[in-house]
């Protein structure tokens, strides 16, 4: 019972600062989007879709490893691993853009040396953050996530309305510089609260190159996985900006923010505690994980699937409501993606656990088939002369019928285990 109500508290608080996070955002956006156009967003989207890409295997997913880690000092060393490939993929993302290969030249982007810094900046920020919050997973230190997530939204937010005056040197840049100050001012918070906590050992590469050993199908299938899972999420940007548009694009990453953030900051609050948890009990008693597994889809299922339902009918005339008449287009959007936002609720609190369970090689597989349905499937209906709407509705239906295909191997996957250990008794 007593573990049941640390599991439930655990995931009120991150479920409270992720939700006021996203509140902060959410009364912001009706203000912003008065202030910058679909285009701007559109040229936003890219931004963070290159981000999400390059933070995808910046790290070489080694940072998953470290809830995983008993030893504190392979615990440090799998931190200065990550910190060390995320700054080198910084430093290559500008060498590429003084040799004129931007990677803003795939979605078919003027850009300067200036955009390709800012997302380099941006990645650093953000990929070391995502490291330390993996150890503050480990170490049980929910308040820092918690706190580091509001301060987050409010200087994003500041950011982004300060920031109005210099849109003018390109599309979007406001946007863009405006969510880097806040990555920024994350993370050193949450830096300055790591060196509160711990202490540096000196480094010794005989451990680092035993971490690559043992930890090595993290780098060889969960960085291509992982790759491979935001290839997935983010492709649609690239086609949609590369095939219809920036104005298009701007409506897509509006509805998918809008609806989306909400569902991902809920779903990375129960995650956490749910990979903290698996770890924990998957060795001695599979038996919990899977019916911790089960209550998570189920519940989820419950409320969400209703909820989305609401929001998908009233969608267009609260966008216009809210946004302004220009943003309705977003709303219509948010109606075609529906089903995909069904599956996101249900299954990204759970998304975690073929990594968690070693199964790394089912993820890549889920994930190549799930990437290459959607691309070719977007690619087809713009040849043969369909529309923005119907790529974004069969996107919406190939990722929603993805997450629980993914759901039903995650399950399969945790029984068998449990089936094991049964036998074994």
């Amino acid at each position: 019972m007593k573990i049941k109500n640390e599991f439930i508290n655990k995931i009120l608080l991150l479920l409270t600062g992720n939700s006021i996070a996203q509140l902060i955002l959410f009364a912001s956006s009706p203000i912003l989007t008065r202030i910058y156009k679909p285009e701007d967003f559109g040229v936003f989207s890219t931004y963070t879709s290159l981000l999400a890409i390059l933070m995808s295997f910046s790290s070489l997913c080694l940072e998953k490893a470290i809830p995983l880690e008993k030893n504190h000092k392979n615990t440090f060393h799998l931190i200065y691993i990550s910190m060390f490939t995320i700054a080198v993929v910084c430093m290559l993302n500008l060498i590429l853009s003084l040799f004129n290969l931007s990677l803003f030249h795939l979605y078919g982007i003027k850009t300067t040396i200036m955009n390709d810094l800012l997302l380099s900046s941006g990645l650093f920020f953000a990929g070391i953050y995502q490291v330390l919050i993996h150890w503050l997973v480990k170490e049980d230190k929910f308040k820092g996530i918690f706190h580091s997530k509001l301060l987050q939204s409010i200087s994003n937010v500041i950011s982004q309305f300060s920031l109005t005056s210099i849109n003018h040197l390109s599309p979007g840049m406001g946007l863009t510089a405006g969510d880097i100050i806040g990555r920024g001012i994350t993370f050193a918070y949450i830096w300055r609260f790591f060196l509160k906590q711990m202490h540096w050992p000196k480094v010794n590469y005989r451990r680092i190159g035993y971490l690559f050993k043992k930890y090595e199908d993290f780098a060889k299938y969960s960085t291509w996985s992982t790759l491979l899972s935001s290839l997935s999420m983010q492709i649609i940007f690239l086609l949609l900006m590369r095939l219809y548009g920036p104005e298009v694009t701007g409506h897509f990453s509006m509805a998918s923010k809008t609806v989306g953030m909400p569902i991902t900051l809920v779903g990375a609050s129960i995650s956490a505690v749910f990979y903290a948890e698996v770890v924990k009990s998957i060795t001695n008693d599979p038996g919990r994980v899977l019916k911790l597994y089960r209550s998570i889809l189920t519940k989820l299922a419950m409320i969400g699937i209703p909820s989305l339902i609401l929001l998908a009918w009233i969608a267009p005339g609260l966008f216009s409501f809210v946004f302004g008449e220009e943003w309705r287009v977003s709303g219509e959007y948010v109606t075609l993606m529906s089903i995909m936002f069904i599956g996101q609720v249900n299954v990204m609190p759970i998304s975690q656990i073929l990594y968690i369970i070693k199964k790394q090689q089912t993820q890549l597989l889920w994930d190549v088939s799930r990437l290459l349905l959607s691309t070719i499937g977007v690619l087809v209906i713009f040849i043969s002369g369909g529309s923005a709407e119907t790529a974004i509705l069969y996107f919406s239906i190939c990722m929603g019928a993805s997450y629980y295909f993914f759901a039903l191997l995650g399950y399969r996957a945790i029984h068998s285990i449990d089936r094991e250990d049964n036998l074994k008794k």
